[in-house]
């Protein structure tokens, strides 16, 4: 019987399929690979498990592309993996001080924007 597990987010997540580098960071594997992110939000995002390198509690840096604007946007962020199971990883983003915030949070409104077109 599998096991439910909690949510213990903090903050909403937005249904938004990104283009993501992962680069592995104080892993075994200092690897990079690419993905799509499945949802995202202030406080971190869910990556599918097709081919995932991860190991749980490693440090990561995440590449965000959108490419559908008239400037293809790239914003670049810590985060840490906090779960880990069959289906992909949840990371967790750091705090972020209030002009990192308002640009993730800028960042995160045109990438839905552009998801739209």
């Amino acid at each position: 019987m599998s096991e439910m597990v909690q949510d213990q987010r903090k903050a909403y997540r937005h249904t938004l399929a990104l283009n993501t580098e992962v680069h592995c960071r104080g892993s075994s594997q200092q690897a990079m690979f690419r993905c799509r992110t499945e949802n995202i939000g202030m406080g971190g995002t869910f990556l599918p498990a097709s081919g995932m390198l991860l190991e749980k509690a490693i440090d990561v840096e995440l590449v965000f592309h959108v490419s559908a604007t008239p400037t293809a946007m790239e914003y670049r962020i810590p985060a840490q993996v906090v779960r880990i199971s069959d289906v992909g990883a949840g990371l967790s983003f750091p705090l972020l001080d209030r002009e990192r915030q308002r640009q993730f949070r800028r960042f995160l409104l045109e990438a839905k924007v552009a998801a739209r077109h």
